[in-house]
């Protein structure tokens, strides 16, 4: 069980009350399903398929209006509970399900060569949108396998086939008595209900470039195996998906902003490293989820156990107190690291200032807070081919309001900047990075001043080689390298210099996702065209 994810979020924290919003959201018909609703733990298997625009569509949006009216025609039938699908049980009867009944969500997201393919007036265009960058710009490694496309449909649901069914089935043959009666020159009927699934809506006017398919694990973990997406904004309520009045026109507000990434882990890599040191990359107790420092290494183990114990008086106590000190931590805008509240100077002292929760999420430590809302899945792909081992890692998802001051200032600017955090005067050492500094001739410039001359002899530190290290000590120039420690901890005290690389993106995409126009699903991007 997944103690730190099924715990809620900071916001909404009645259970009933989320449960209302949610409906209520969900009745409004104003913003797209499949984006904060439904919580991705109720959908637990994702689709992403990606398309380009046909060449010959170019410059002819008349037939893309169609089309985009097909397909998102076909998601508006599903959703009023007209589309069903056929299921074999265990005796052999079928019997046909509504897809609402599988907690399905189709998202249409828009790149900037739609607008651009389909010349579409400036003023209805996103005005926040363009092209994902190459990986040198965003600072990744590698060269990306995906790159930007057209358009991107996030299918969701609780059962994987149903989403592959909405890509493609056959399950909907014309009758005879249909083309007969075409034939003949019967009216034809409409168009929208005789499109039974996305392949053949967009087959006139969008080629599929590819598809990835991603899942939840029951326990809330990564594939490294850790919980993840315990800091998040709150999930019904924030100012940080949806675009508002002061982003785009009106036609505009109350759509997002999407990312997608596909990130590969180097599990063979990862799991060589000792849990210890997998928790400092990360930052978190691979227990608990707690960030470290929070408990000390026996008191979390502890509790971890305990939270497993088969001693239910045990487990619930364990986890009440579990479920009380993450809920500290979900609120991503509250200072751990640089705050001067006394309980969280062990956090600030055990938790590397390189660790990926400080990186990507430092809470202040540059003046303000970036967010973004995350919906990751899992991947696990095998290859036929010998010799060579599954890909495997996460369909990194995000949404907000504005990419470049959001996911893409987190990129460049934390993430993929080995200067940041900027180092700072450290004070205060654990005692292992004590030791360790001692070991290696690193002393703090108090530490120096009352040093006896036999133990500067003992050290090899003749008079100017002792007078050079003082110097440096009491420089905060020097300091702020990293040498003589940092703002935050570093391992052992010293800022490495280069990333240990678990994880590759592989590229993706951004994307508009619009709002739903006059509570039609069936009209979403025709206001793009008005």
């Amino acid at each position: 069980m997944n103690y730190a994810a099924r715990i809620g979020s900071h916001g909404v924290t009645d259970k009933h009350a989320k449960l209302l919003e949610e409906k209520r959201l969900w009745n409004e018909k104003n913003r797209q399903r499949g984006v904060s609703f439904p919580s991705a733990f109720k959908q637990e298997y994702l689709l992403i398929i990606r398309l380009d625009l046909k060449p010959n569509v170019k410059g002819e949006p008349r037939l893309v209006r169609q089309g985009l009216k097909r397909l998102c025609g076909l998601f508006e039938r599903i959703d009023a509970g007209e589309v069903k699908i056929d299921m074999e049980d265990e005796s052999g009867d079928v019997r046909s399900s509504k897809l609402t009944d599988f907690t399905f969500s189709a998202t249409v997201g828009f790149g900037i060569g739609f607008f651009e393919k389909l010349k579409i007036d400036r003023k209805y265009c996103p005005r926040r949108l363009y092209e994902m960058p190459l990986h040198s710009d965003l600072g990744d490694p590698e060269q990306y396998l995906f790159t930007q496309t057209d358009m991107i449909l996030q299918l969701c649901s609780n059962k994987d086939f149903v989403n592959r069914w909405v890509f493609k089935t056959d399950s909907y043959p014309i009758t005879p008595s249909e083309e007969r009666r075409y034939e003949g020159g019967g009216q034809k009927p409409n168009a929208e209900e005789k499109i039974y699934d996305i392949s053949a809506a967009v087959s006139e006017w969008a080629i599929v470039t590819d598809i990835h398919s991603g899942f939840q694990r029951l326990d809330g973990r990564n594939l490294m195996g850790f919980v993840d997406g315990i800091s998040q904004p709150e999930r019904l309520g924030n100012d940080v998906i949806w675009t508002t009045g002061n982003d785009e026109i009106g036609v505009l507000v109350d759509g997002t902003y999407m990312v997608f990434q596909k990130i590969e882990h180097d599990l063979e890599r990862w799991e060589k490293l000792g849990v210890r040191e997998q928790e400092k990359w990360v930052g978190r107790s691979k227990g608990t989820g707690l960030l470290l420092g929070t408990l000390s290494s026996e008191e979390d183990e502890k509790l971890a156990n305990d939270c497993r114990s088969n001693n239910p008086m045990v487990s619930k106590a364990a986890r009440s107190r579990l479920k009380k000190l993450l809920k500290e931590q979900e609120d991503p805008s509250k200072p751990f690291y640089n705050s001067s509240d006394p309980k969280y100077k062990n956090i600030q002292l055990e938790c590397p200032v390189w660790s990926h929760v400080r990186k990507s999420n430092p809470r202040g430590a540059d003046g303000e807070t970036r967010k973004i809302f995350r919906r990751g899945y899992l991947f696990m792909e095998n290859t036929i081919h010998p010799g060579i081992r599954p890909s495997s890692g996460l369909l990194f998802i995000c949404f907000q309001r504005d990419i470049r001051n959001a996911f893409e200032y987190i990129k460049k600017n934390y993430l993929n900047n080995k200067n940041f955090p900027v180092p700072g005067v450290r004070k205060n050492f654990s005692r292992e990075e004590l030791a360790y500094r001692h070991m290696h001739g690193r002393f703090k410039e108090d530490e120096l001043r009352i040093m006896v001359p036999v133990l500067r002899s003992g050290l090899g530190l003749d008079t100017a080689a002792y007078s050079r290290i003082l110097r440096e000590a009491k420089d905060l120039d020097l300091q702020n390298t990293g040498k003589e420690g940092l703002g935050g901890p570093s391992q052992l005290g010293i800022y490495p210099r280069g990333d240990f690389i678990a994880t590759v993106s592989q590229g993706g995409g951004y994307y508009f996702v619009p709002p739903i126009p006059n509570r039609k699903i069936s009209e979403i991007g025709q206001q793009f065209f008005e």
